[in-house]
């Protein structure tokens, strides 16, 4: 337990600063939503910036990744003879980008609040789905970023493994294996089979006040992404334990 605390505090060492960066930028953003409602007739409008950060988390985790890979990369020869397996190593960085995600949403999410509660005055069942449905879109902000994050770390290992086998055509490389599993995957989700397998175990979401149809989506399709980040993550591993070269 004390050589993971170690190893997290290290990989928190690396990526704090754009950490600290970021819930600079949410009281920012804050402040011009604060701006915005005093010059702005739209109640709904000055919610733009507040929304078009939320979004802007997708990222979030895919960039604190590749700043805590681009150190690592120069000293390389450390981690790769670090005696933790790889996936010890690397799911240190997700789960300290995972944390610093969560934190930064939940000030948004916070923040989000105290600017509603002067601005409207709510009804109960009108609360309750403005505060379920930021909850929702954090969830999936979260997965989505997750997923980024692994496919970042697998391009990361991809470079340093074909690098030192053809140089600079390990781009080209790069580009494809992004490129031709998402082609497979979009042909994929087309097919009958991606039906069967993800179209189980419905989840409907339901926002009366917001005069909206439900929001349907289904526990195949969750099991289907984290399957896809596990396969991903698993891969990585085995690249950086048994591939990689100094």
């Amino acid at each position: 337990m004390r050589a993971w605390t170690a190893l997290f505090l290290k990989d928190f060492r690396i990526t704090r600063s754009i950490f600290f960066i970021g819930l600079v930028m949410n009281a920012l953003i804050v402040m011009l939503t604060l701006y915005l409602g005093m010059i702005a007739n739209d109640s709904l409008l000055i919610f733009l910036p507040l929304v078009a950060a939320v979004i802007f988390h997708v990222l979030y985790m895919p960039i604190t990744l590749l700043i805590s890979l681009k150190t690592e990369a120069n000293q390389l020869h450390l981690l790769l003879h670090n005696p933790r397996p790889a996936s010890i190593l690397m799911l240190s960085k997700l789960v300290n980008s995972l944390i610093m995600i969560v934190c930064s949403l939940l000030m948004l999410y916070l923040m989000s609040g105290l600017l509603i509660i002067p601005k409207f005055s709510l009804i109960e069942s009108y609360w309750t789905d403005t505060w379920n449905s930021g909850i929702l879109i954090a969830l999936h902000t979260i997965l989505i970023s997750i997923v980024f994050g692994v496919w970042i770390i697998l391009l990361w290992t991809l470079f340093h493994f074909l690098k030192n086998k053809i140089g600079r055509w390990s781009w080209f490389l790069l580009i494809a294996a992004v490129v031709v599993p998402s082609w497979i995957n979009a042909l994929f989700e087309n097919t009958p089979l991606y039906q069967v397998l993800t179209k189980w175990g419905g989840i409907t979401y339901y926002f009366p006040s917001f005069n909206i149809s439900p929001i349907q989506t289904y526990a195949g399709e969750y099991v289907y992404s984290f399957l896809i980040i596990i396969g991903l993550f698993a891969l990585t591993a085995w690249i950086i334990d048994n591939k990689v070269e100094v």
